[in-house]
């Protein structure tokens, strides 16, 4: 299951729909999670321009007058849908991964401004969090760093921290190195930065998918930069054959291996087939090369 997150302060721009609708297709997005919709009262017909053409389900947490707003849309066919929790800056949508018939609940996240609001709210998703089994995802906006290095040309409170890293700890949430853009959020003059979207899983997701990625791409039409979480593993094993590339260079070669195609017969599993094929057409190219290399030798002296 692969997620999405993003900010975009505003979901009636075009081309915001446009670039979101273009991320989620090129990524291959089960879960989209936008935070800080800033409308109220979303239609099936405009929630379908950010996901496309395919089957969806949606949740929507109206925006209160021009703040906030909450949207998550997500594949039925990879996520069954058993009940969703509504707040005023999160949501809840619980079900089970059809794929692999396990519980999961994901949280999408925008955090007050106010600091004194988000201790609140770190209380009130704590408590979520202990009322329910299964696997957990927070995903969004928390609008809080962890570290000073989270954050440049802008103040670092060392409390804030203090007390966001203690619900991550009470809450046994684990974080992914951020692969891509190193700060999330950049202010409309370009000067203050800050790593204010993550994700956050519990320890069974992470032992589930211990080689997931996460990614933040780069921030087009928003303040705020996409960020992805991949459960697809981007480690596809060992190289099954290697060439040299001089190999490639002696006249003749590219008639060889096509001839060598056509001729090769295997019977099993396609993807032992296909190492055992290009371990096959290397060997018959080396010997090949061997046998080129000798008489051109032979040539030589004569």
């Amino acid at each position: 299951m692969n997620f999405m997150s993003i900010n975009l302060r505003g979901v009636r721009d075009q081309r915001k729909v446009d670039w979101v609708r273009g991320l989620k297709t090129s990524h291959g997005i089960h879960f989209l999670a936008i935070q800080e919709t800033k409308v109220g009262g979303l239609e099936n017909f405009m929630i379908s321009r950010f996901w496309g053409r395919s089957t969806f389900q949606a949740e929507v947490v109206d925006a209160v007058g021009n703040s906030g707003g909450l949207l998550c849309i997500w594949n039925p066919v990879v996520l069954k849908c058993t009940s969703v929790v509504k707040r005023q800056r999160f949501m809840v949508v619980s079900g089970e991964l059809r794929n692999r018939g396990v519980d999961i609940n994901v949280v999408n996240v925008y955090a007050f401004n106010d600091p004194l609001d988000r201790r609140l709210l770190w209380r009130d998703l704590l408590d979520v969090k202990s009322s329910r089994s299964g696997l957990w995802v927070f995903v969004g906006d928390f609008n809080d760093v962890r570290h000073p290095a989270e954050r440049l040309n802008s103040e670092f409170v060392a409390l804030n921290a203090t007390y966001f890293n203690q619900f991550i700890h009470l809450a046994g949430l684990l974080e992914y190195q951020m692969g891509g853009k190193k700060f999330t959020f950049h202010s409309d003059n370009g000067l203050h930065k800050s790593k204010l979207d993550r994700y956050l899983v519990c320890h069974n997701f992470m032992n589930e998918w211990p080689e997931a990625s996460v990614v933040a791409l780069s921030n087009v039409v928003s303040d705020h930069c996409p960020i992805l979480l991949s459960v697809v593993s981007t480690d596809f094993g060992p190289v099954p054959c290697r060439l040299f590339n001089s190999w490639l260079e002696v006249p003749g070669v590219m008639d060889l291996v096509e001839n060598l195609c056509t001729e090769f017969r295997f019977n099993g599993p396609a993807d032992l087939g296909l190492a055992t094929k290009l371990k096959w057409v290397k060997f018959k190219i080396k010997r090949w090369v061997e046998q080129c290399n000798a008489l051109l030798i032979c040539t030589f002296h004569l």
